[in-house]
């Protein structure tokens, strides 16, 4: 073969390695990884929640990838560990998905302290970052075209608590919250701005400072004199503890919580404790969440029990779907096209609700229906109806 001959099939080689690289993917080299983080409290306070956010994340991670990927590309998720008690390292764990690890977009984190330091930082590093567990309160602040929110409108919820309310016969309510600032404040706003509409009033109002303290007690007597027919605050793990201080200080009425109530932890600690004295808001999930469960349940052995688990599991399909769209109309496969792509999602294919689109602020739209109560009766959490 002449040596002109070889240059040329060289040359051609080298551009159509370069055709196929450019009208591939965009992302990377054809086959490589697409890298997504995912962050939720993997340890200490909350950590149940979180990792079942984990486990709803890699769920679809799995799914996707034995559907064919984004454009024949495998997801790759890479989890960090970020809870409300370990505040701080919740800027390092972003700035190394980004930065070090290469992300192009972040599943989480799990509740609105981290998520508020999350919004600013999606901003500055231009990284789409979808939390299954937040509220819009965390972009108070700061707004970020970058950041999402796939869980359930928290004043349905609210509203959802007064009308059981309304229908207990339960007029005054006393808050009593650990904490008088981020998600404690936010929940507590909307009830008092929502409890006129259902003849529900507020009685009087308890915040703590420091959530490492949680000997309620003066809380509790403060609340007490104020005579009220229930309270409301939001504890996690910690309703066994609330609600017992709350018996031994005379105080015996229900606790109305929120969706971060009912956790495996405080179930198994004391359900004797919290039947007929704990009661909260959660989503009363859509048809398709069957199947969700029961492929989370036969992947990771047990049923989930916070909703969060398929938020996001949603989260990360819609991150996928998004990718997905942005190959498809051949834009380059970046974070930018990424975001844009899910600002003006109709995902119709998620486990948490019939259709998942987002509003002007970046969170899920949530129809006024869509929760139900809960309580404790012989030992496991069921509908109150």
């Amino acid at each position: 073969m002449k040596k002109t001959n070889i240059i040329g099939i060289i040359v051609l080689i080298g551009v159509l390695g370069g055709y196929l690289y450019l009208s591939g993917n965009k992302g990377g080299m054809e086959g490589e990884a697409i890298k997504v983080g995912q962050i939720s409290a993997l340890s200490g306070f909350g950590s149940d929640v979180g990792q079942e956010e984990q486990n709803g994340a890699l769920l679809a991670v799995e799914y996707v990838n034995k559907n064919g990927g984004v454009g024949g590309r495998k997801l790759e998720m890479i989890s960090e560990d970020v809870s409300i008690d370990k505040l701080k390292v919740t800027s390092s764990a972003i700035q190394k998905l980004v930065n070090v690890d290469k992300v192009l977009a972040i599943v989480g984190p799990q509740w609105d302290e981290p998520a508020s330091i999350a919004v600013p930082l999606s901003l500055d590093l231009k990284i789409p970052i979808i939390s299954p567990n937040s509220s819009p309160q965390v972009e108070e602040k700061v707004s970020s075209p970058y950041f999402f929110g796939t869980f359930y409108s928290d004043e349905v919820g609210i509203k959802a608590i007064l009308k059981f309310a309304k229908e207990k016969g339960y007029k005054r309510i006393a808050i009593v919250q650990p904490a008088g600032f981020g998600f404690w404040k936010y929940t507590s706003d909307l009830m008092k701005n929502n409890a006129r509409e259902y003849d529900v009033e507020i009685v009087s109002e308890e915040y703590g400072n420091d959530l490492a303290n949680t000997d309620y007690k003066t809380l509790i007597a403060k609340a007490k004199q104020s005579n009220p027919d229930a309270v409301f605050g939001s504890y996690a793990d910690l309703e066994c503890l609330f609600i017992q201080q709350a018996k031994n200080q005379g105080l015996n009425v229900p606790l109305l919580s929120t969706g971060s109530a009912g956790t495996p932890k405080a179930l198994a600690n004391c359900a004797e404790t919290l039947e007929g004295s704990l009661y909260y808001s959660t989503p009363g999930l859509d048809s398709k969440y069957a199947e969700f469960e029961k492929a989370y349940t036969a992947r990771f052995g047990s049923k989930p029990l916070s909703p969060s688990a398929v938020t996001s599991y949603d989260a990360m399909l819609v991150t996928a779907e998004a990718m997905r769209k942005a190959v498809e109309s051949d834009e380059e496969l970046n974070r930018e096209g990424i975001m844009n792509e899910i600002a003006k999602i109709k995902f119709t294919k998620g486990s948490s609700m019939p259709e998942i689109v987002f509003d002007e602020k970046g969170f899920v739209i949530t129809k006024a229906d869509a929760f139900m109560m809960k309580g404790v009766r012989g030992g496991e959490m069921v509908e109150m109806k």
